[in-house]
Parts: C-alpha cells; structure tokens; sequence
C-alpha cells in the first residue's frame, strides 16, 4: 500500500513513525510546510514532521501552495499512492490534490466529528470544560472537516490534561489507529458514513490576544480552563499594577473566600488570586520581564 503523508506540528511525528514500521505500508514521501523563523533569534526551522522525515530518510517535499502548483501536482500523481494521510498539515486541501489517490484523502481530526470542525479542537474542548474528546478519521472533502466519517475514538478529558499532554495522548491513540484503519479501507471493510450537519461546530485559530484574562469579570473555573487549554502556548496573562503577569501553574481553590475580583491575596503562604466567581491558587507565575517565579518570591518582590 502506498500513501503520501501530509503533517507538520510534533502531532503528526507518531504517525510517521508508526507508518512507516508498518510493512505492508510505503510512504512515498513527506508533504510539509516551509522551514520557518522561530525565536528571538528569528532562526530558520524546520517543522518536527520534517526532522522525523530526514531521520527515516523519507523525500520531503515543502510546497509554498498546494493550489495552482502544477509541478507539485505531477510529481504526486507520478507517486501512484493509494491514499494521502494528512495529519495537522495546516493548510486546506484543494480538490486537484484530495482526487489524486486511487482511494482518497485521509485525515485523522483531533473531535469528535461534526464537533469543533477547524483549527483548535482539542484546546476548544479543554477550554470549554469538556469531559470527553476523541479522534474522527474521515475521509476529506473540500468542505473544512466535514468529510464522511470512517471510525470515532473516544478519550476522557482529565481534570488536569492540559493542551500538551491531551494533544499527546490522542496522538499517540491515532497513531496506533491509523495503519490498521487504512488496510480496512483498502480492503472494503470500512464505509464511511456522513457527518450530522445539524451538530456541527466550529473553533477558532487562537492567537496570542486571547491569552488575556479578566478576573474581574472571569470566573476561576473558566479561567483555569483556559491555562490549561493555552498551555503551552500562548499562556495566559492579566495587567497588574500596569504590569503583564503570566500565569504558568494554578489550580482550583476550593475554599470559599472573600477575595475582591482581580486581586491577589495571601493567605496561610498561599497566593490566592479573586475571581468573579470562585478562586485560584497560583502555583507558579511571572511578571513582565521577570523570570518564572514561586508564589513566596511574587509575595516578597511584588505584594510588600
């Protein structure tokens, strides 16, 4: 079976990997973005699909577009695939491209489809205080993950999953997925079924403006949602003192009290922040232009 894999963010990596140790599966080649700049340094990098694609020595191939590029069109018809997988490339599929492979173009999405069709899936769930995620493997269409749906997985949100860990998980459950998924196609075992248009929603691509909390008009457990959900990136901050102050760990404070919204207070050592409704205990923080810091350290530099 021969497919073409589409990916790039250190989501994708474990999909590589367990493709391409499957015997019965050939990758012909990796389709990734261009290298970007990162860091202060502005740095050209190269994505974490394209480091795993060298180490395996699979061809890579970084495409500015994908529409309207006839070079790339003949060299992926010249690969004969089977399917494409795409796994977060990051850019949508134009219909010359998803009707080149003999048996389509297969994606594995971070929900429960027709749930959160779009780009942040697993932070919107998070966010939104879900108890349940999953992975949907579909087969694309030009319509934004609303493709035919092959197999859902389902997965528990944890109290504490954060974006990172919750992205890892179902990485590492799609992965173990998707070779198996792909023989049954093949094979005519699976069909794939539609999506209930009527149940679908959308996210947003989050930016680094949405980092920003109210406490003032935010309540703690939305709050805590939302660090976990923009954990790692872009965080969370609020203005203190006319400065921005980065919450990187809190958790939920169980005991009711009095604190304004939008202070901080001390109580028994513990660096307590008001809420609209409820409280956060902060377990590690960082002002501007400050390194990370421990409650006691934020207490004695910028609370006496």
């Amino acid at each position: 079976m021969k497919i073409v894999f589409f990916g790039t963010p250190e989501f994708a990596v474990p999909f590589i990997d367990t493709l391409y140790n499957d015997k019965e599966i050939d990758i012909q080649a990796v389709v990734t973005q261009p290298d970007k700049e990162a860091g202060r340094k502005k740095t050209l990098t190269p994505p974490p699909v394209k480091i795993k694609a060298a180490e395996l020595g699979i061809s890579v191939l970084q495409p500015i577009r994908l529409k309207n590029n006839p070079e790339l069109i003949n060299l992926l018809k010249g690969l004969k695939a089977d399917f494409f997988v795409v796994i977060a490339y990051g850019k949508i599929m134009p219909e010359e491209i998803l009707e080149i492979p003999k048996y389509g173009t297969i994606n594995v999405h971070g929900s429960l489809l027709p749930k959160y069709r779009g780009a942040s899936p697993i932070q919107s769930a998070i966010l939104n205080g879900d108890k349940e995620t999953g992975l949907s493997i579909i087969k694309i269409n030009e319509e934004l993950d609303a493709g035919d749906i092959y197999l859902l997985k389902k997965d528990a949100v944890k109290d504490d999953d954060t974006y990172a860990t919750l992205a890892e998980r179902l990485s590492i459950i799609g992965s173990i997925m998707i070779p198996a998924a792909l023989k049954d196609i093949y094979n005519g075992i699976l069909t794939p079924i539609p999506q209930n248009e009527s149940k679908a929603t959308k996210c947003i691509k989050f930016t680094k403006s949405d980092a920003l909390i109210d406490p003032s008009n935010d309540e703690a457990e939305k709050i805590y949602n939302k660090l976990r959900a923009f954990t790692p990136w872009p965080g969370i901050y609020l203005n203190f003192k006319g400065k921005r102050i980065k919450i990187l760990k809190a958790l939920l404070f169980g005991e009711e009290k009095n604190i304004k919204p939008g202070v901080f207070n001390v109580d028994n050592k513990e660096l307590l922040l008001g809420t609209k409704k409820g409280i956060l205990k902060i377990l590690e923080i960082q002002p501007e232009g400050k390194k990370p810091m421990q409650p006691n350290e934020f207490i004695n530099g910028f609370l006496r």
